[in-house]
């Protein structure tokens, strides 16, 4: 071998021994290095024997397999009041939540927040909730008038259920503290009319409820109604209600249709998730839906075309998706 090619090979040696080392540290700081951590997202719902819960648990387990790298959850709530001050707060990322509630956090707050929640983001309008007042079949409560002293499940603190009882209770002539009222949700609501140990219940979601279809299984219920009067003068301080009819046969025994009063429900999110994530988000929710009315037939009445119509503002990433639909400009 000539000095040159000796002096070549050796370099070519040094080199190649360079590179490999090169390439084990690579691979060593590879095999060390922490793979990508998931994005958590935790959807706010609310009880377990509502809609909101079934929903959300549906679309967090659509998010996490059709988003890569996201690992989303739903969180059984309280619902709607807790909801908007849990993602304005930034503690949880998406919510359900009446379309009131909703508007009133953004605007002005609410009771437990008294400020506007300007956090809010808004990513579709939802199904119609009604608000649904029941009691035994022999309790003797017709009217709304005949809940005075009664004990009355208003549904959870901090519910909209809650909000609608107080609006409806006074707009019938009733003072709150007139009835002995009980902060229960939808199931214990149920378990309690059905132990005799509770005389009337709000519900405040889609119908049917999942809990009153199966207390109607075992005993006869009544829908109390809420007459068109009171529906006026709740549509004057509140226009965002309006009035809804509860079909016959919805419940177990019901036999004719029950006047009542309703509002849109909404997915929102707070401001700060990014605008590419939420655009994934409302994609993936509005191609969820035949498999959201698996879960509840309250997923029916989801409008694509109204989706938009939020009456708090979009978040921009949702924005984009609609313009891409042509639903809004």
């Amino acid at each position: 071998m000539t000095r040159g090619n000796a002096v070549y090979s050796a370099a070519m040696r040094g080199q190649w021994g360079w590179m490999a080392a090169f390439v084990a540290a690579s691979a060593l700081a590879c095999r060390d290095a922490p793979s990508p951590q998931p994005l958590s997202l935790t959807i706010a719902t609310g009880g377990t024997g509502g809609v909101y819960y079934p929903l959300g648990d549906m679309l967090a387990r659509r998010l996490s397999t059709q988003i890569p790298g996201v690992r989303a959850s739903a969180l059984a709530t309280v619902a709607s009041v807790f909801n908007m001050q849990a993602v304005e707060e930034g503690r949880l990322d998406l919510a359900f939540t009446q379309g009131d509630v909703g508007y009133l956090a953004y605007a002005t707050g609410t009771s437990a927040l008294p400020r506007p929640h300007g956090n809010l983001r808004g990513i579709a309008v939802l199904y119609e909730n009604s608000v649904q007042i029941v009691t035994r079949a022999d309790s003797g409560i017709r009217r709304l008038a005949d809940l005075k002293g009664k004990r009355v499940g208003v549904g959870a603190a901090g519910s909209g259920t809650e909000i609608a009882a107080r609006i409806i209770l006074e707009a019938s002539g009733l003072q709150y503290d007139e009835v002995v009222a009980d902060d229960l949700g939808f199931a214990e609501t149920a378990a309690q009319l059905q132990d005799r140990t509770l005389d009337a219940g709000f519900l405040f979601a889609s119908f049917p409820v999942a809990a009153l279809t199966g207390a109607a299984a075992t005993m006869r219920l009544r829908l109390v109604p809420v007459e068109p009067e009171v529906v006026a003068r709740i549509r004057e301080a509140y226009p965002f209600f309006r009035p809804v009819t509860i079909p016959p046969s919805t419940y177990r025994g019901q036999d004719a249709a029950v006047p009542t009063i309703g509002v849109d429900n909404l997915l929102v999110c707070r401001a700060g998730l990014a605008d590419d994530l939420v655009h994934q988000i409302t994609r993936v929710f509005m191609d969820s839906l035949p498999a959201l009315m698996g879960v509840h037939v309250a997923a029916g009445g989801i409008d694509p075309d109204q989706a938009p119509a939020t009456p708090i503002p979009l978040h921009p990433g949702a924005a984009r998706y609609y313009r891409e639909l042509e639903l809004v400009r």
